[in-house]
Parts: structure tokens; sequence; C-alpha cells
């Protein structure tokens, strides 16, 4: 009879966690296992950094302005990407902008989503891409060495 109320509570948690993270990207999947691995409190709000790539500087001033007003900081620099062809094949480098859109949010799937959402709008519309997130400062932190005391 135990049992089968725990396989009941289970089969309904998993019912509900799947209807929940309806919409996940892997790729938030894995940056949330990486955070939560470094003691990242996912749920308090964090200073997030969201990157975008758009083919011309028009293309990204264009996002820069209209993230800023939906309330994210927004900075744009000259950058080159090159994509992924298969496991050994490189695409040929394209030159381009990086829009970096940075907000304080909680880490959660609802809100990843929407945020993804925006920004695939966004990018869609200029011909560029959302390249994932970061937590702000998070790649100057792990390249710092240990502070010995």
């Amino acid at each position: 009879m135990a049992l089968l109320a725990v396989a009941a509570s289970v089969a309904v948690m998993i019912f509900l966690l799947r209807r929940m993270l309806r919409g996940m990207n892997q790729q938030d999947w894995i940056l949330l296992r990486q955070a939560r691995a470094r003691g990242t409190k996912l749920s308090e709000p964090q200073s997030v950094d969201f990157v975008l790539f758009l083919p011309s500087e028009a293309s990204a001033a264009t996002v820069a302005a209209e993230l800023g007003r939906d309330g994210f900081e927004t900075s744009t620099k000259l950058a080159q990407i090159q994509y992924a062809r298969g496991k050994k094949k490189r695409g040929e480098a394209q030159q381009g902008y990086l829009v970096t859109a940075t907000r304080t949010i909680a880490l959660v799937p609802a809100e990843l989503i929407k945020v993804r959402a925006r920004f695939s709008e966004v990018t869609s519309a200029q011909k560029g891409i959302y390249c994932g997130w970061q937590i702000a400062g998070s790649a100057a932190k792990s390249a710092s060495p240990p502070v010995r005391q």
C-alpha cells in the first residue's frame, strides 16, 4: 500500500515537473546545473548577462535600444563568431556585433523561457541569434586565482 502511494506521488511530481518545464532549452538546463554546482541559489535574484549576436552595427543598435526599453542594461561590441558544421567541421567566421543585455532575475525555468522567447523574437527580426547567458561576472570570477588567507 505504501509503495503504491510513493509511486503515485512520483508520477504526479513527474507530470507537474514536465508541465512546468515545457519550453525549457537544453542549454539553459546545462547552465542551471553548472550554476547550482557552484553553489548559486537559483531562486534568489542574480545579475545575468544575456548575449545576442547581430550581423550589423545598425541591427545591434536596434536590438540594444529595444531591450533597453524592456529594462535591460545593454552594451555592444564588434565580434566574430564561427558556427560548427559538425563535430570536426567549422563554418566560416562571421563578423558582427555582440549585444550584452544585463538584468537581475531569478534563474527559474519560467523566467528563462520568457527571456529566451523575447530574445528569439527580437533577434530573428534582425537576422541575429540569441547565444545564451551567464551570471554576470562569473567569467571574471572563475578566471581569477583563489585568494589565500
